[in-house]
């Protein structure tokens, strides 16, 4: 069996491991702390990420342990200039979940231990040596013992100072914006009724409030200047002046639980895909913190590689499907870092003030950018991976509920969930299928009339074909003869006989 190695066991680390581990792909996964995380870090995840959750069924414990945000405010000069309302989202999630890093890693790592396999805390990674197609791996335990391995695959899930970057000799493009910020978490009064999900802007800078359970909130501070190399810790006076400041309506917070200071970043790595040595989350880029798309990035990268990796292990593709990771996640992440360029400008001042005007005041001409596409944008649903087709192609699939589940699944996030490629059509029949139906990983769904309402959905004709892949987003829509090449390009269509074991 072919072998991978981890580095990283933060959520894009773990929700890596989580996805080769659904189509029992053996992995290590190692982390040079001796500790999970307990600080909050990450605290926002996108309706797309909890869509990726859905996939391995967790998702309901993910909303179980995190704070629902149905909305986001900005106000300028204390007046409401912006609601983000995420009721029109395409999707059966509509809302953000605000829940501490440590917890969102926690319900990934106990979904490893259910199947045995563990992390391995206070493991650094020293070096490699590549030999043909295999890595000798250099590893530094927390007793200082050395140990030496061999893989085939490694991922770097290791963060902004990324190891495996710098041992891959991988450039880190970009530039740190004249500007840091501080922030806390802090609690209030638990009978106090405190603000949703707002970000508070001035002439001067900018608050954003981030509500969590129990009435504890993240409250992130713009600061001018590069960060201090003695790195700020505010305190809770230093914060709630802050508070104060911004929208002085909100009152005091009674308790310090954390606080910390980071740079603005504007990054993104050379390459995400280097003879077998793969980037993602921190380690390959790096976004300002506005609209929180870091993390839930980092994450979709982990689940188009993971089920790529899994079907290239088992034969079921050919290296052209591994190679497509390193494209769709550059469309995908430079569309992030491209918005999260803009907004940051929008919000800190960079950009002359008068073009908030032009951008969001929900004024008729804007309505349908308003109401639609900026939801869309800050749910997570806006990095496509194909940006050269005006089509569905690239895009998450849409929430569709079934009339039936007479192919195991009542709606299109079970679909994907199943771990299979799932290729919808209106036609009786499907040629490409004809060649892969006694293949575990392929399932040729035909929609019905009473579904015909998923045609318009995913843009297809009544003759065309989309199709679902594993990490939720279509791969492909047209017709049959392109379908076919779409296939032949990426898929060993002669291996009938692999299963998910």
């Amino acid at each position: 069996m072919k072998k991978i190695l981890i580095i990283g066991a933060g959520p894009v680390g773990l929700m890596t491991g989580c996805y080769l581990n659904k189509y029992n792909i053996q992995f290590d996964i190692i982390d040079k702390n001796t500790e999970s995380t307990t600080y909050s870090k990450a605290l926002t995840v996108s309706p797309a990420t909890i869509k990726a959750f859905h996939g391995l069924q967790l998702a309901d414990k993910l909303v179980m342990r995190g704070h629902q945000v149905d909305s986001v405010y900005a106000f300028y000069k204390n007046r409401c200039f912006l609601h983000i309302n995420n009721k029109y989202l395409q999707s059966c999630y509509k809302f953000h979940i605000s829940i501490p890093q440590p917890e969102t890693e926690k319900i990934l790592e106990n979904h490893l231990l259910q199947s045995g396999i563990r992390v391995k805390r206070g493991y650094k990674l020293i070096s490699w040596v590549r030999e043909k197609e295999i890595y000798k791996v250099t590893i530094l335990d927390e007793n200082g013992m050395v140990h030496t391995s061999s893989y085939n695959f490694i991922i770097g899930a290791d963060g902004a100072a990324s190891t495996v970057r710098e041992l891959a000799e991988i450039n880190f493009n970009g530039l740190n914006y004249d500007m840091h910020f501080i922030m806390a978490d802090v609690q209030f009064e638990k009978n106090k009724n405190i603000p949703g999900t707002s970000y508070y802007i001035n002439e001067e800078g900018f608050l954003i409030f981030l509500p969590m359970s129990d009435n504890m909130v993240r409250v992130v501070i713009k600061k001018d200047g590069k960060l201090p190399s003695t790195r700020p810790t505010p305190n809770l006076q230093e914060i709630n002046n802050y508070i104060s400041k911004y929208c002085s309506q909100v009152g005091k917070s009674n308790k310090l639980v954390w606080s910390s200071s980071a740079n603005f970043y504007n990054r993104i790595a050379d390459e995400n895909y280097k003879e077998n040595i793969f980037l993602a989350g921190d380690a390959f880029h790096l976004f300002s913190p506005i609209g929180g798309q870091g993390m839930n990035t980092g994450i979709q990268d982990a689940i188009n590689l993971a089920w790529k990796l899994a079907f290239y292990l088992k034969g079921i593709s050919s290296a052209e499907l591994l190679n497509t990771y390193r494209s769709q996640r550059f469309n995908a992440v430079r569309r992030v870092l491209n918005s999260t360029d803009h907004d940051t400008g929008l919000i800190a001042g960079m950009i002359p003030r008068q073009d908030i005007d032009d951008v969001y005041y929900p004024e008729f001409c804007h309505r349908d950018y308003y109401r639609h596409e900026l939801p869309c944008k800050y749910a997570g649903f806006s990095a496509l991976l194909d940006s050269s087709s005006d089509t569905m192609t690239g895009h998450h699939v849409p929430w569709y509920e079934f009339s039936s589940n007479k192919y195991g699944f009542r709606n299109t996030y079970d679909a994907f969930s199943s771990g299979k490629v799932v290729i919808f059509s209106a036609k009786e029949k499907c040629s490409v299928f004809e060649r892969l139906k006694e293949n575990t990983f392929f399932i040729f769904y035909r929609i019905e009339k009473e579904d015909i309402a998923l045609t318009v959905l995913l843009q297809i004709n009544n003759d065309e074909y989309a199709v679902l892949n594993p990490d939720g987003y279509l791969g492909f829509t047209g017709k049959e003869t392109e379908l076919i090449q779409y296939f032949t390009s990426l898929y060993n269509l002669s291996n009938s006989k692999a299963s998910l074991v």
